[in-house]
């Protein structure tokens, strides 16, 4: 019987020295493995062209899904918002501190936006009321982001701060 209990000790004694240098070998490997690489974020940028995109993407859903907004103006408004999504990303690469880029983006993830919304708020007749005004603040953004889209493919430098004072005056 006592040879039994000496088995018994010796092969749990075993299984315990056993097992300490599985846990040894496991943490060394553990230890000498690189780091998992941390997911990478994406650059401020992206983050911040991506916010102007989700909001000409809404803008864009609520005029074609307007049945009584006129086709004319969705027109007027998807060229507005191609001209953006054409100039914005060069600018914010190319001059990210300019204040013309600074008054861009903000038309683009903002300023479009709220005008656009605040016409479709409006009950049908304070649309005809309001429509002319509204014609008029489209043609000005219409010109603005043709205007600011010349300026950035001929890089005429010296505009910027004009039109970025311009559209600070017009429209902030």
């Amino acid at each position: 019987m006592t040879g039994t209990i000496a088995a018994l000790v010796a092969v749990g004694a075993a299984i315990g020295i056993g097992m300490m240098v599985l846990k040894k070998k496991t943490q060394a490997a553990a230890s000498s493995a690189p780091p998992s690489p941390e997911p990478e974020q994406p650059p401020e940028n992206e983050t911040e062209f991506k916010t102007v995109l989700d909001s000409l993407l809404k803008l864009n859903l609520m005029v074609r899904t307007d049945a009584g907004f006129p086709s004319d103006l969705t027109v007027e408004i998807e060229a507005i918002m191609d001209d953006l999504k054409s100039v914005i990303p060069p600018m914010m690469e190319r001059y990210p501190g300019e204040a013309l880029t600074y008054e861009l983006k903000k038309i683009g993830g903002n300023h479009l936006h709220k005008i656009v919304k605040e016409f479709l708020d409006l009950s049908p007749d304070s649309r005809k009321a309001q429509d002319n005004i509204f014609r008029n603040s489209i043609k000005n953004l219409q010109e603005v982001t043709k205007r600011s889209r010349q300026i950035i493919e001929n890089n005429e430098t010296a505009e910027f701060k004009t039109m970025a004072h311009f559209l600070a005056g017009k429209f902030s």
